[in-house]
């Protein structure tokens, strides 16, 4: 049972890389944290470095499984966890914590403790369960008004706000040279950054076929992509048969993430990730972005202002447009400063967190 006197306010989390969604939840931790409640964070999933991160925070964090993926398995660990903490507030952090959070209160709901639950969503429900679960909440906080649009068709909601992710240019720094070593790039050459889970909905397939034809206009590029997830082997392979495999470094998670923003040219995504994968760090770095047009990245990106939106098809046109930047640098730098302008404008950290904190009721 717990012994400290301040209220505590949980989050159940999946473990992120430090962006995107790993990046907004640490910024949530922080703003409530400053003011002047206890946080507790349950990392429901594991092996991407996020619980060092809100530790130095000041939070406690609670890991519940090393799986790389949310499974239901844990949701007893997550019950007693919530039973010795006796939390005012549970917060499920994105859609994948639904079934977790949303059963819980269910079952908990008729017991002598209560407490309330609120549902963020960076992406919204992909199935009637995933919806059913998340219509148990008190509340539900959506990043964007495609995900209000995308949750209210499946299942409408009944008291739902939009709470606007913030863009933050990380204060890490490290020498091109020295950061290039320790993760095996040139760093005489052009660097590349996409960061999505390596599910079918992230379509890095897209990338791979993209990453051939841009080598055939520049062979003076490399690819970053960090994601972890079942497809991860067989992308590789796909990369290996289409000879494309040398200029693309694979990692399941990077620590150094941070660290990359001042140095790579150009963030991609061909698919629909939360965030993008790393939009918001892109635009808080002035990095343009090049990205198939979905709801989501024109949310997100505005009508090709800070960035350039592609269809789907042709296939080639994201290569084309991914080239036309890193060989335009006056558009490279105009699509820079249009998207740190978008930074301070759409996604102003004061802003997302005076939203955050009145939406939470704190």
């Amino acid at each position: 049972m717990r012994s400290h006197s301040k209220t505590t306010i949980m989050v159940i989390a999946s473990d992120y890389d430090p962006v995107g969604n790993g990046r907004q939840l640490e910024m949530a931790v922080a703003a409530i944290l400053a003011a002047g409640y206890r946080v507790c964070v349950v990392l429901v999933s594991s092996g991407h470095g996020l619980a060092v991160r809100l530790k130095r925070l000041g939070a406690v964090v609670c890991d519940v499984s090393r799986r790389p993926a949310v499974h239901l398995s844990v949701t007893s660990e997550v019950a007693a966890i919530i039973r010795n903490e006796l939390p005012q507030l549970v917060i499920g952090w994105s859609i994948e914590t639904a079934l977790i959070v949303g059963s819980l209160r269910m079952l908990l709901r008729r017991s002598r403790y209560s407490w309330r639950y609120i549902q963020q969503l960076s992406c919204p429900p992909r199935t009637m369960i995933e919806a059913t679960m998340v219509a148990q909440a008190d509340q539900v906080i959506v990043a964007g008004e495609w995900v209000l649009e995308s949750s209210k068709r499946i299942r409408p909601l009944e008291s739902i706000c939009v709470v606007p992710p913030a863009a933050v240019a990380f204060d890490e720094m490290m020498d091109r040279d020295q950061l290039a070593l320790k993760i095996g790039l040139n760093s005489k050459k052009i660097w590349t950054l996409c960061v999505a889970p390596l599910i079918s909905t992230s379509r890095i397939d897209r990338l791979i076929w993209a990453f051939d034809q841009m080598a055939v206009a520049k062979n003076d590029v490399e690819h970053i992509v960090v994601g972890s997830g079942p497809l991860f082997q067989r992308l590789q392979r796909r990369a290996w048969v289409e000879e494309v495999d040398g200029s693309i470094h694979w990692f399941k998670n990077q620590p150094l993430l941070p660290f990359l923003f001042r140095h790579i040219e150009l963030v991609l995504q061909p698919g629909e990730v939360a965030f993008g994968g790393c939009f918001l760090e892109g635009f808080a770095h002035g990095i343009p972005s090049v990205a198939i047009d979905t709801p989501q990245s024109h949310d997100m990106l505005g009508n090709s202002e800070a960035g350039i939106l592609v269809p789907a098809l042709p296939e080639s046109e994201f290569a084309r447009r991914a080239i036309e930047i890193l060989e335009n640098k006056n558009l490279q730098i105009h699509l820079g400063d249009v998207g740190q302008q978008r930074a301070g404008r759409e996604f102003n950290k004061n802003v997302s967190e005076s939203n955050l904190l009145e939406s939470l009721g704190l």
